[in-house]
Order: C-alpha cells, then sequence, then structure tokens
C-alpha cells in the first residue's frame, strides 16, 4: 500500500532532520519497496534485507548531506544501489538460489527453464569478470531499465562515460563469453 497523495516530502525531510520519528517512518514506507528491490536485483533475495536495511541507516546518517531542491528518491537510489553493491562485495558471488527469479506455474516448461537457467549462469559469472565500473551501469542500464543520463546520475558519472562504459562492459561481457565457449550458444538461444 503506497503512501497517501499528500504526502509533502519536503516537510517529511525536514521532520526527519529534526529527529521527527513519524516523518523517519513516513518517508521509510514511502521508498522501503523501490530499496528492497535495488537490492534484491543487486546482491540477491538472500542479502536483500540486509543491505535495505543498511541502505535506511546511511540515509539516516547522512540525510544532512542531501542537497535541498535535488529529487530526493534519485539520491537514495544512488544510495542504495551503492550499498547493495557493498554488500554484494564483501559477502562474494552470489549462491545460484540468490538469483532465481520467481516463476508463475503456467510458465515455460523445464527444458527452457533450464536453458534460461543456465544462459543466467554463465551472463552472471561473465558480468562478475569484467571491471567493477563497467559492472554497474551495464547492471544500471539493463537490469534496472535506467537511462544513459539516469545512470549518470546514479553513478556520478558523465553521461559520456556511462555510454562508454557500457559499450566496453559489452565487449568485456561477450570476450568472457567466448573464453568460456558460450557465446555462441548464447546467441543462439539454445
Amino acid at each position: 500500500m503506497g503512501p497517501p497523495d499528500d504526502y509533502d516530502e519536503e516537510a517529511v525531510l525536514a521532520g526527519c532532520r529534526r529527529g521527527d520519528e513519524d516523518a523517519w517512518r513516513l518517508l521509510v514506507e514511502r521508498y522501503q519497496n523501490m530499496v528492497f528491490s535495488v537490492a534484491r536485483r543487486v546482491c540477491g533475495a538472500a542479502r536483500a534485507e540486509d543491505a535495505a536495511q543498511e541502505t535506511f541507516l546511511r540515509v539516516f546518517r547522512k540525510l544532512h548531506t542531501f542537497r535541498a531542491g535535488a529529487k530526493f528518491s534519485s539520491w537514495l537510489y544512488r544510495v542504495a544501489y551503492n550499498v547493495a553493491c557493498d554488500v554484494a562485495a564483501k559477502r562474494g558471488p552470489l549462491a545460484d538460489d540468490d538469483a532465481a527469479v520467481d516463476r508463475a506455474d503456467d510458465g515455460p516448461g523445464p527444458e527452457t527453464l533450464a536453458a534460461s537457467a543456465e544462459h543466467a549462469t554463465f551472463a552472471r559469472a561473465a558480468l562478475a569478470k569484467v571491471k567493477p565500473e563497467y559492472r554497474r551501469v551495464l547492471e544500471l542500464f539493463y537490469l534496472f531499465g535506467k537511462s544513459y543520463d539516469e545512470a549518470a546520475a546514479v553513478t556520478g558519472l558523465p553521461v559520456g562515460t556511462v555510454k562508454s562504459h557500457v559499450h566496453r562492459g559489452k565487449e568485456a561481457v561477450l570476450g568472457e563469453l567466448k573464453r568460456m565457449g558460450v557465446a555462441a550458444t548464447l546467441a543462439e538461444g539454445r
């Protein structure tokens, strides 16, 4: 259930800065789903709750650094993404169960799911081997559907650098897939 339409973000942020617990609760309720979603996509289901909690803790500690007039949701997204990357890096690679996606019962059959899972495993392994700066923009661009401008806002990089990192990152992932001997298989969808 979402927050009421009369949500006044500036007033809520001011209340949070003053230590108002009701304002803090409103802020968390408004953004908890977004933060959890980012955390789950970046560091997996098993670590998402820890990353989400750490995000709100960091926001609580750093709210004074948020610039008035900036878009709070963009700032929070950036914090959530960075915390999730930190959690993922500190705790090592994801187990296969962490990256599982919920599937409907009437979805694809076992063979298709097995092939998709295998492809995803190779893609994750290849992505894990590229430079972190490339991996970050690739995740933002392809996994989170962010535009170049949005990815630039999250990473703090110029748009041209984001475009360059996406291009170089794609080449690096393809190179890793070729080294694994699966690039042609994935391209053909087998």
